[in-house]
């Protein structure tokens, strides 16, 4: 089906191993600060932002108590009020790991978008997440494990004798690679604006590309959750049939 780079950096997975990472994917998704559970987002102006249940709450939650505290804004800076005890910072994602806020199943931390701060939202009891039943995947193939080579700004492979190219959104060295691409299956078996693909560092100038690990972004599972597009040259003109198929609420 391919012609796979002659250099070897990384060993396939196994039909057993990838069986394994399958359980973690899915472990991933039902976990409790998962995509599952998110039920809201909310962009913050500058100012004072009252959260809780009550109807006249800024930000109000579907749950919990009447009034949980005042959220402070100014730019990227944000304050947490709770009703009882002192104040205190909030650290966004921007840094890594965001401050948590939580209240029975109910929690909520900061995102930063370029110089804008937003409230995610998320609910341990989320109908999405009660009743996630898995993902249809295709059946997996070792044939769908390539070795591309790496130019320290893209991906190559060669598939039917033609070259194709693989950019990642962003390049880190000491993290895995994020691709977003689609190919013929998009929206017909996959969702069709794209599949996620994760790679680990280039070692060598070479990098394993292991498409039946490509995934459904976040916003396949949530209204709150905004995914990149694939770039061009991601737009692939052939079928992968490997990885997830687009999911299906139940």
């Amino acid at each position: 089906m391919q012609q796979k780079s002659a250099v070897t950096i990384r060993r396939f997975s196994s039909a057993a191993e990838h069986a394994q990472w399958l359980e973690r994917r899915d472990a991933e998704l039902r976990a409790p600060d998962g995509w599952l559970t998110l039920t809201g987002l909310f962009w913050l102006d500058d100012g004072a932002h009252s959260v809780g249940s009550a109807p006249e709450c800024a930000i109000q939650l579907s749950a919990g108590p009447a009034r949980l505290g005042v959220l402070s804004v100014k730019g990227t800076h944000a304050q947490w009020q709770p009703v009882t005890g002192d104040s205190f910072d909030l650290q966004s994602d921007s840094a890594g790991t965001p401050t948590v806020i939580s209240c029975e199943a109910l929690s909520f931390f900061l995102i930063q978008r370029d110089d804008r701060l937003a409230l995610r939202l998320r609910d341990r009891n989320a109908a999405p997440r009660v009743h996630f039943r898995g993902i249809k995947r295709f059946d997996f193939n070792p044939a769908w494990q390539i070795n591309a080579a790496w130019d320290g700004e893209r991906a190559s492979f060669v598939m039917g004798g033609n070259e194709f190219y693989l950019r990642p959104q962003v390049v880190n060295a000491d993290k895995p690679l994020q691709f977003v691409i689609a190919d013929q299956t998009s929206g017909r078996q996959t969702y069709g604006g794209g599949r996620f693909l994760f790679a680990e560092p280039a070692e060598n100038g070479h990098l394993l590309l292991d498409f039946n690990r490509a995934i459904n972004p976040p916003c396949v599972f949530t209204p709150f959750a905004v995914c990149p597009l694939p770039p061009a040259e991601n737009r692939l003109p052939f079928a992968i049939d490997a990885g997830e198929f687009v999911y299906a609420h139940p």
